[in-house]
């Protein structure tokens, strides 16, 4: 893996890439959580998330939103973190052009940028949201969209995000016709402070994705 800088609409967005030596594999955008909560692209779940997509076979980018560490600007917009995400998008593309599948993984606040761009990129062929911030309620922007993706919470995570991924797994599955698979990490919270919380986090994610891959129902 090496460290790349992407120029963004407000300027040099920092993020770590790593090429597969697999001929047009298929390639991950690895989404963070909210800056404002103090989390980056080499935060503990943003690298095993990372790392998953890796280690089976994929072209794979995590990067900073802008005013992020060595990102330039100021912490943005969630309109203007979207902005930077189609940026990375558009950029391993170009660097892939013989790759035509891609997947999304996102973390807290990153989980809801990966369902917004679900709904706006057509050529996203699977996702995986971990842990989504249940702070975030808005989900009238999900509309048909037959894909299959996971939802992978920790066990252990409180009633109130439990009664939320419940509801938004239901709204997935019938507001936007997603056929989602829910993995639950045993013993985790929704912060995987337990190393053998994040290795299994993932260990899930990884078997997700390549079971996905091995049935050739995604890539």
């Amino acid at each position: 893996m090496v460290d790349v800088i992407i120029t963004g609409e407000s300027g040099k967005l920092h993020a770590v890439y790593h090429k597969s030596e697999l001929e047009a594999a298929p390639l991950a955008v690895v989404l963070s959580g909210s800056p404002r909560h103090k989390c980056h692209m080499n935060d503990r779940v943003s690298y095993a998330m990372f790392r998953a997509f890796m280690d089976i076979g994929f072209s794979v980018v995590r990067f900073n939103y802008r005013g992020v560490n060595y990102s330039e600007g100021a912490i943005g917009t969630t309109s203007e973190n979207m902005l930077d995400i189609a940026t990375v998008i558009d950029w391993i593309q170009n660097k892939n052009e013989d790759s035509d599948k891609l997947w999304l993984a996102g973390n807290q606040l990153g989980a809801w940028y990966v369902l917004q761009m679900l709904m706006r990129r057509p050529e996203v062929s699977g996702f995986a949201l971990v842990s989504p911030d249940p702070t975030v309620s808005d989900d009238g922007f999900l509309s048909p969209r037959p894909d299959r993706g996971s939802l992978l919470r920790g066990a252990m995570e409180g009633e109130e995000a439990t009664n939320f991924n419940a509801h938004l797994t239901q709204i997935l599955k019938k507001q936007a016709q997603i056929d989602l698979e829910t993995i639950l990490v045993k013993n985790a919270n929704a912060n995987y402070d337990q190393p053998a919380d994040l290795r299994q986090l993932y260990n899930d994610l990884k078997a997700y994705v390549g079971r996905e891959n091995a049935d050739n129902k995604l890539l």
